[in-house]
């Protein structure tokens, strides 16, 4: 079972920037949907942080093998299983969805009792539309059915 309160907990105790993306930013967006990890952006600046983190939870790659020194890296995405569960560690999208902007528009909610940003509404149909697999096009349907009319743009 994953402890996403316990993840982020300790996200937020290592003074790590993110911005929580994937199924939980859906579920906190009104949709009912499982979710077997935690999905998030950091800020660029805080990779070191991350990785002090992981060696601190003595995270391994999904199959249980060890994570190699590169695997942490700003512009690569990293997949974790830790003690408390998988997390999704994303590379910062570029452009219109770049971190900053993430950040800015974020909005902290609570997941699990801990406080945490999660993504906007906009954002989430805009980083959704533009990963296009196949979970992502289910959850703006199901987005839209909580919504309405759902955002072009973030703004």
């Amino acid at each position: 079972m994953t402890e996403f309160g316990r993840l982020l907990a300790d996200l937020n105790d290592a003074g790590i920037r993110y911005v929580v993306i994937g199924g939980i930013a859906v579920i906190r967006h009104g949709v009912v949907r499982a979710t077997a990890d935690l999905d998030i952006v950091i800020a660029r600046s805080d990779i070191d942080r991350l990785g002090e983190l992981i060696g601190r939870w003595q995270a391994t790659r999904p199959d249980g093998s060890p994570l190699m020194a590169d695997d942490v890296e700003p512009d690569r995405s990293i997949h974790l299983r830790t003690p408390l569960g998988f997390l999704d560690v994303l590379a910062s999208p570029g452009g219109a969805v770049g971190f900053e902007g993430l950040e800015a528009r974020a909005e902290t909610r609570r997941v699990d009792g801990t406080p945490a940003p999660i993504c906007s509404l906009a954002d989430l149909v805009a980083l959704k539309r533009l990963a296009g697999r196949g979970r992502d096009l289910v959850d703006l349907d199901e987005l839209q059915t909580a919504h309405g009319e759902l955002p072009d743009s973030r703004d």
